[in-house]
């Protein structure tokens, strides 16, 4: 009886500690299981958003591309490579977590550049149009190159605006001299009505969000570049501006305010200047847009003096369509 005890009691504990070996056993597998996926969907985190960090950053700048290593993300690390052309970049994100690497790749597509119709070389939307026109100032319609040549093309009205009323003040009460000064298709005065119904607040925010350079309200003078030809810019001026001195941009140049250019300053491309209120533009000296300019608001109040030149460019207008470069990305693919 005490023998049967005795080994009864032996075979208990050998299988108490059996079942407590297979339970620890089972315990270590799991715990196992458990960092393994951690590190795992730790590592592909860490990989999809170096991703969306760099799509950022492409966003600011436009041109960036090569090899970006061991950048430090969420306890881990990631390298970037970035190539291909806009038309289908390949952004690769390679993660390293706790011994776990993981890789993610997308490819994207640059969108195109929003561009707006064209109507004429000065384009005016607003309810209440005051124009002060004087000096040997000129609005012409007719084609120029992007320095302001004249060249052969499809002439545009000087001067567009939305209602007939306009054009008709335009056409009667300016003096003899300035209105034979505003050339374009029909012949001085060139001023017509156009048929537009571009949402240009709309359009305003998608060149806000794209802006390569941002300027707070101030004046601007000799030495300032915006943009060169090879090389064009969106400018977004987040207020009124003055522009004076030598100085000069090329691309799409946005003013959410008063625009002001004196001296010599010259801008190639499309300036678009616009506000819920009241947008007053002066052009002095021997400043000049040679492109178009567009300025909307609910009264624009136009003054030109001196020299100034505002004529239509289809290769000024064209530089930018080529050069330009959006902030907005279509993601043709995502493997990971």
């Amino acid at each position: 009886m005490g023998k049967a005890i005795i080994i009864l009691a032996v075979g208990m504990s050998l299988l108490i500690t059996m079942l407590i070996v297979n339970l620890n056993a089972n315990t270590n597998r799991g715990v196992d299981s458990a960092v393994d996926s951690y590190n795992s969907t730790s590592a592909r985190l860490i990989a999809n958003s170096g991703v969306e960090i760099y799509l950022e950053k492409l966003r600011r700048n436009k041109s960036l591309k090569g090899t970006f290593l061991n950048n430090s993300l969420m306890d881990g690390n990631y390298d970037m490579y970035i190539y291909g052309e806009d038309s289908l970049l390949t952004i690769k994100s390679v993660s390293h977590f706790n011994g776990v690497n993981h890789s993610s790749i997308a490819t994207a597509k640059r969108d195109q550049i929003l561009f707006p119709k064209i109507n004429s070389s000065v384009y005016v939307s607003s309810n209440n149009i005051s124009l002060n026109l004087n000096g040997n100032m000129d609005i012409s319609g007719n084609d120029h190159d992007i320095n302001g040549g004249a060249v052969p093309g499809t002439p545009l009205p000087g001067i567009s605006v939305d209602q007939p009323a306009d054009s008709a003040h335009i056409v009667n009460d300016l003096k003899s001299k300035i209105t034979s000064a505003i050339t374009g298709s029909g012949g001085a005065p060139s001023v017509s009505v156009a048929n537009d119904s571009t949402d240009w607040m709309g359009l305003a925010e998608e060149y806000i969000f794209a802006a390569d350079i941002t300027l707070p309200s101030g004046t601007y003078s000799t030495g300032t570049v915006l943009g060169t030809a090879s090389e064009p810019k969106i400018t977004y001026a987040s207020g009124s501006v003055n522009f004076a001195g030598t100085a000069s941009g090329y691309g799409i140049m946005i003013v959410n305010g008063d625009l002001s250019l004196a001296g010599n300053f010259t801008f190639h491309g499309i300036v678009i200047a616009y506000g819920n209120s009241t947008i007053t533009t002066k052009t002095t000296g021997n400043s000049g847009i040679f492109g178009a300019s567009i300025f909307v608001g609910q009264s624009v109040d136009m003054q030109a003096t001196g020299n100034a030149k505002l004529y239509y460019s289809t290769q000024a207008i064209e530089n930018a369509k080529t050069n330009l470069k959006s902030s907005r990305f279509k993601i043709l693919s995502w493997w990971e």
